[in-house]
């Protein structure tokens, strides 16, 4: 199979091919032998729908492609860490990862449940629902997507899910988090080597105006406490880079 036949495998089928199915917050997670190349592999399924996004495949993680046990063990390990249940999307994070890894969910994961059309596909590529009925499909901007009319509760509810996780979660709301935020985004953007860092790590908490590596902390209006604590990230980043 390549990945696209992967990728439009139903439930009933993936079902009867898996050699175990696992429990993870509320999806099916079917480990299946996809073959030489794709090999022992973790699919998952929630609300009968493949969400594919969240896959993984043997072929990723050569040093273990042959150790079904090892690769079992890390799928569990991992799929624990990008699934979540809604519960938890309510609840605060201590971890700055785990607060990425909950977004990325509900931008990437959640939204899979329901069959949508995302914004980035052409008018050509588009489903055959769509084409029909494009003036009554409903856009979510957290899904970046259409959903079908009667998908509308559903978008509704997605919605009210990604503004209780914003509200508490804000990196910001104090010192030693918002350090920790700010550290991970300068790693993530190569702070020490970037010209444009300041700008790229602030944008991310912070409407600013551009000016490349002139972009001004005191353009975002945040308290001095989180001021000192992109500082002290700052110094500490750079530090651990030796400049």
């Amino acid at each position: 199979m390549n990945i696209h036949e992967i990728e439009n495998l139903d439930e009933n089928t993936v079902k009867a091919m898996a050699k175990e199915a696992i429990d993870i917050k509320g999806h099916t997670v079917y480990l299946a032998d996809l073959g030489r190349y794709f090999g022992y592999s973790a699919l998952v399924f929630a609300d009968r729908r493949h969400i594919y996004h969240a896959n993984d495949y043997a072929l990723h993680h050569g040093d273990m492609k042959d150790d079904t046990q090892a690769l079992r063990d890390w799928y569990v390990k991992t799929m624990n860490c990008k699934l979540f249940t809604e519960d938890e999307l309510r609840t605060s994070s201590d971890d700055y990862s785990e607060r990425e890894a909950k977004e990325y969910y509900l931008h990437n994961y959640y939204p899979m449940k329901r069959e949508y059309q995302t914004m980035f596909c052409s008018f050509k590529e588009a489903a055959e629902w769509y084409k029909r009925d494009k003036e009554s499909a409903i856009f979510s901007n957290i899904a970046f997507a259409f959903f079908k009319p009667s998908d509308r509760q559903f978008v509704e509810h997605l919605t009210e899910l990604y503004e209780a996780f914003k509200a508490c979660n804000n990196p910001l709301r104090d010192y030693a988090h918002a350090k920790e935020a700010f550290e991970h985004e300068m790693w993530n953007h190569e702070y020490a080597i970037n010209w444009q860092g300041d700008y790229d790590v602030i944008s991310c908490f912070a409407r600013v105006a551009y000016k490349g590596d002139g972009t001004e902390i005191d353009q975002t209006g945040w308290p001095d406490e989180i001021k000192r604590a992109y500082h002290d990230a700052a110094n500490h980043v750079l530090k651990k880079w030796n400049y």
